[in-house]
């Protein structure tokens, strides 16, 4: 294993360290721009060097992640290809979902192998190692240094998959979707319950069983097998209630037409419903 520098202390950086230290891969440097911050996580893990940036190549591990902001790759990009010396026998990555490893390109000039590392999961700044268990990270870059993250991911528990940048784009697109959005679905949800009175918190007590055990069905089987409700019956009648419902609240309203209108065409591929019943619900849900 190489040793590791890890530039930017967010969530990702916080549980990066946490994780390579729990597999035993030895991590040389810390910096971020709140020096306070990399001090105090260099200390509780034993990193000898930390500091807002480096001074000089020789702080470098040979392997660096950069688990900044997007927007502040390119700065810490300049910022390492400023410093004196080669970096042939450097592999400086980011973790990036949405940027490709192009942006790494001052530092491919001065001979570093460079690639994106983005782990398909969310983080905070609590979260344990226990989070890059059986996730993929998308690998989008120089093909000599795969082998390495490839088998840095496998020590973490964690998979890997090849995309180039257009995929690893539409990729990151699809992330937003399945984990923000869905954080906002679920917040819209609620509200959708409380419209009557009852409490938010209870709310939201009730319905997370529910998604739970819809992720798990998911998971084990095919989104058409998996749908349920209303709208996979046919059961016109229910989604004109919520129609009715949501009628003096047009962002949820929209949210639920958007919604149900894919709904119905998931539901029509499971040949649940006929032609006939899907034209009605769709002109309901208009």
């Amino acid at each position: 294993m190489p040793e590791i520098t890890l530039i930017g202390t967010g969530g990702l950086g916080q549980t990066l360290v946490r994780a390579l230290s729990e597999v035993n891969i030895p991590i040389k440097s810390i910096f971020n721009r709140t020096v306070d911050k990399a001090r105090d996580i260099a200390v509780e893990y034993g990193i000898l060097t930390h500091g807002k940036q480096p001074d000089n190549i020789g702080q470098l591990g040979n392997l660096i992640f950069i688990t900044v902001t997007d927007r502040a790759i390119e700065e810490v990009a300049q910022q390492l290809s400023r410093l004196s010396g080669d970096f042939n026998d450097y592999t400086i990555v980011h973790c990036s979902g949405n940027e490709s490893a192009e942006l790494l390109h001052p530092l491919r000039v001065k001979g570093a192998s460079v690639a994106s590392f983005h782990p398909l999961q969310t983080f905070t700044e609590q979260s344990d190692a226990k989070a890059f268990q059986d996730i993929y990270f998308s690998l989008q870059g120089d093909k000599t240094v795969f082998p390495l993250l490839e088998n840095i991911a496998q020590k973490l528990g964690a998979q890997t998959l090849e995309v180039t940048a257009d995929q690893k784009s539409n990729l990151h697109a699809a992330a937003v979707m399945a984990s923000n959005y869905l954080n906002t679905l679920l917040e819209a949800a609620i509200d959708t319950a409380s419209l009557s009175g009852l409490s938010p918190e209870r709310a939201k007590e009730a319905l997370l069983p529910l998604v739970a055990t819809t992720l798990r069905n998911i998971g084990e089987q095919s989104f058409e097998n998996a749908l349920t409700g209303p709208i996979k019956r046919g059961d016109i009648e229910t989604v004109k209630r919520h129609i009715e419902l949501l009628r003096g609240q047009p962002e949820l309203m929209t949210i639920y037409q958007t919604l149900g209108k894919r709904t119905v065409a998931l539901a029509k591929r499971s040949q649940k419903i006929d032609s006939p019943t899907a034209q009605t619900l769709l002109e309901v849900l208009a």
